[in-house]
């Protein structure tokens, strides 16, 4: 009965926080009508704007410790290791990193996962941005157009013409 009665209670409490935010004017407008109209300022926007970013970085940060993760999620459920046959795996022209407990090497420099992370995204930023170049030919001087090309050809980067 006193679950019932707290319940009861409760909900008429929710009623008139719902009417009091939707019907009472407080000045010219409602909290509601408020609340819509601080939502559309710059700031706000900005604010939502980077919210966005962070919820997306924060997306890609999960999903990158769930990858990393993988071997031992593998391992703890006794499925066999996948085994890759050396320089067979690998491509020709590809990057080999070498992971170890200090982080990445690459070249003489050692990277922390969240430094090699950013470099990958930073590298992917510039390849759309080259992407976008590429793809409006048409404004950009041919000349430039096939310099880039045969620069990226010399970097071994495959472009889809």
């Amino acid at each position: 009965m006193r679950k019932a009665l707290n319940g009861f209670l409760w909900l008429v409490g929710l009623l008139v926080v719902l009417a009091v935010y939707f019907f009472v004017p407080l000045g010219r407008y409602t909290l509601y009508e408020h609340t819509l109209r601080i939502a559309a300022t710059e700031p706000a926007q900005d604010l939502g704007e980077e919210v966005g970013e962070a919820t997306r970085e924060l997306g890609e940060r999960a999903i990158d410790e769930w990858d990393d993760r993988a071997a031992t999620r593998r391992e703890a459920a006794g499925e066999p290791e996948e085994e890759a046959s050396g320089d067979e795996a690998t491509p020709e022209g590809t990057l080999r990193l070498r992971l170890e407990d200090d982080g990445v090497h690459l070249g003489d420099d050692v990277l922390s996962p969240s430094q090699l992370r950013e470099r990958i995204r930073a590298a992917r930023r510039v390849a759309t941005e080259l992407h976008a170049i590429l793809e409006t030919a048409e404004g950009v001087p041919t000349p430039d157009v096939q310099g880039l090309l045969e620069l990226l050809r010399e970097e071994q980067v495959t472009v889809d013409e």
